[in-house]
């Protein structure tokens, strides 16, 4: 669906563009930098599970709340994708800003009915921001290069992510030493700089379907489940997203653990997370430059690979090797899949649908993490990483090629259903 059936008041979006005039494409990029640096700079990122403890919560505890987490974005992430294709992505962003600043400050009083609280809104917020965020980014590259919107995505969506690290960056080493001065200084901050990430948005569109276009939510439900059954290469996108976000995002929270388990000390293990966030920023930087040199039918497998591999070396009981496979593996490839599968996704999705579609993706990755997080816990208690990583690695392989599979066969099934309607 094009542009077209996107809400402009009085022939005028939001931020001041009339037709035939050149949109300020620079300015609402500028905006939209703004409000992701303002909303990674977690002041709390390395302290909120040490503050937890500190008032009583047990590792099992934290770890049953960090699953609620995933819970609550799993069950909001279609009716907030609906919530920004049908009222708006920038009132989304909005929300998810919002209650980004109320969870922070219920840490303020560690109570297990606002700690419970607070997670469940944290993961709501972050539903809300799903697929409104990339769904605006979209939209901003169409306008900055109408003729090849997809390039100019595969740049902005990795600026995104290095801005977000560095937000990342900074909010942490700021946030462990505000802590020695006041422990909940970093959840003030934290919270407060979620509000003022609200104050940029008002310099973006604000991109809803048509009225004439508008429909019930379970129609426009409808409509994005069909247009994503009837792309096959959607499909099998979505699968192959949800996939490798879990399984490093596992990996990424039981690393340190592994890494203390073969002898490291703190220093050291300090020095290979710095590491790993400078390989990461540099093959995110990479990106654009990669997916223009490699077509996406040999990205998508090689990158895939690339964490095969990265796991392969971690399951081996040599230390140099467990290094690599972490820092080079699979630090390239979720640099590089991130931003390149959600290019892909956006160039095969409906307008209208954008943000519900991305929504989607991002609770597969939401449904993942339920089922994988606990398993993964369970697991390490039990048996060795190296034997943790091969059972993964396995089942990564075995997940990979029946997504192929699948999408073989709905590619020969929409063949056949072309066939029969000629």
């Amino acid at each position: 669906m094009s542009d077209l059936l996107l809400d402009q008041p009085d022939a005028m979006d939001s931020a001041g563009s009339r037709p035939g005039e050149t949109p300020p494409w620079r300015r609402w990029s500028r905006a939209f930098d703004l409000h992701n640096f303002s909303t990674n700079t977690i002041f709390t990122n390395a302290i909120w599970m040490i503050y937890l403890v500190s008032h009583g919560y047990s590792p099992l505890d934290v770890g049953l709340l960090e699953m609620l987490f995933h819970v609550a974005k799993f069950i909001t992430e279609i009716p907030t994708g609906i919530f920004a294709d049908m009222l708006g992505r920038r009132k989304s962003l909005v929300v998810y800003c919002a209650l980004l600043s109320i969870e922070s400050l219920l840490f303020l009083l560690p109570t297990p009915p606002l700690i419970i609280l607070s997670f469940v809104l944290s993961g709501t917020a972050y539903a809300f921001r799903g697929g409104a965020s990339e769904a605006i980014l979209w939209h901003i590259a169409g306008k900055a290069e109408p003729g090849d919107q997809a390039r100019r995505y595969s740049r902005l969506i990795s600026r995104m992510y290095l801005i977000a690290m560095l937000g990342e960056i900074i909010g942490t080493t700021a946030g462990g030493y505000l802590s020695n001065l006041l422990m909940i200084l970093p959840f003030l901050l934290r919270g407060l700089f979620s509000l003022l990430a609200i104050f940029p948005l008002l310099f973006l569109p604000e991109q809803k379907v048509a009225a004439s276009e508008r429909t019930s939510a379970l129609r426009h439900l409808g409509k994005s489940i069909q247009a994503v059954w009837h792309a096959p290469a959607l499909v099998g996108l979505l699968l192959v997203s949800g996939l490798v976000d879990s399984c490093w995002q596992t990996i990424y929270y039981f690393y340190q653990l592994y890494l203390h388990g073969l002898g490291f000390s703190l220093v050291a293990i300090g020095i290979v997370v710095s590491v790993s966030t400078a390989m990461n920023f540099l093959f995110t930087a990479l990106t654009p430059y990669v997916m223009r040199w490699l077509k996406e039918r040999w990205l998508i497998p090689i990158f895939v690979g690339s964490q095969v591999l990265g796991l392969a070396l971690m399951s081996q009981p040599i230390a140099w090797l467990g290094l690599c496979g972490y820092l080079v593996c699979f630090q390239a490839s979720i640099a590089v899949l991130d931003p390149a599968i959600s290019t892909y996704i956006n160039q095969r999705t409906p307008e209208a649908q954008r943000a519900t579609v991305l929504s989607l993706q991002s609770g597969l990755f939401s449904a993942a993490m339920i089922v994988l997080f606990p398993l993964f816990g369970l697991g390490v208690t039990a048996i060795p990483y190296s034997v943790v990583y091969l059972w993964t690695l396995l089942a990564l392989v075995v997940s990979a090629l029946s997504i192929l599979l699948l999408v073989f066969w709905l590619r020969g099934r929409r063949h056949i259903d072309s066939g029969k309607e000629k």
